[in-house]
């Protein structure tokens, strides 16, 4: 599975934590890059046929994030860099059709979803020169919630308040590029074959 795909299924399966330490010691990104998913039907393994539609919010300590994103979508990173990916999602099971994702708050959910719902997840790592993870240097949100404040023709804007697993925590704003790239949001739960390391 990608790693943004990756993000839902842990959102709805594993517990909460968290802690006041910051993450990595203080990780502060450089730039965001946001992609709007479209509206799509998805056949998801833990709940069946599902509605859904979300935004990726990818910020990072290069000085490019659209670019990596576009580059790399959901099956990569940047080389050298720390990351942080989110997915916000809302969704209907059994449904034929959600609306777009707009403003509000997007809370981790413990347990998986019946009819209507709004997530969101969060996976960050810090990555060497080969986009190879140490260890401790990869880690998936157990907690809190992005709130989603606007999204406008060139930019999503909110706030992140995530809980990690190795029990550091991430709380920011962020305003986000929106980047010209489409990506099928049921390609979120797809496996990827390749991965996409982007040097800088």
């Amino acid at each position: 599975m990608n790693r943004a795909g990756a993000l839902l299924v842990v959102a709805l399966a594993a517990c909460g934590s968290g802690s006041s330490d910051p993450l990595f010691g203080g990780f502060t990104p450089s730039s965001g890059a946001a992609v709007i998913l479209s509206p799509g039907n998805c056949s998801l393994s833990f709940v069946g046929p599902t509605a859904l539609s979300g935004i990726l919010v990818e910020l990072s300590s290069s000085s490019n994030a659209c670019n990596v994103l576009t580059q790399a979508q959901q099956c990569g990173t940047g080389a050298s860099t720390t990351t942080l990916l989110s997915a916000v999602i809302s969704g209907a099971v059994g449904a034929g059709s959600v609306a777009p994702v707009g403003p509000g708050t997007y809370a981790w959910l413990k347990d998986a979803p019946t009819g209507a719902f709004k997530t969101a997840n969060t996976a960050a790592a810090k990555v060497d020169a080969s986009c190879t993870s140490a260890a401790g240097g990869s880690v998936s949100m157990t907690g809190g919630s992005i709130a989603i404040s606007a999204v406008t023709a060139s930019k999503v804007s909110g706030s992140m308040d995530v809980q990690f697993d190795n029990g550091q925590v991430y709380k920011d704003s962020f305003d986000a590029t929106l980047c010209p790239v489409s990506i099928d949001i049921c390609s979120l739960f797809e496996p990827c074959f390749s991965h996409v390391c982007v040097q800088p």
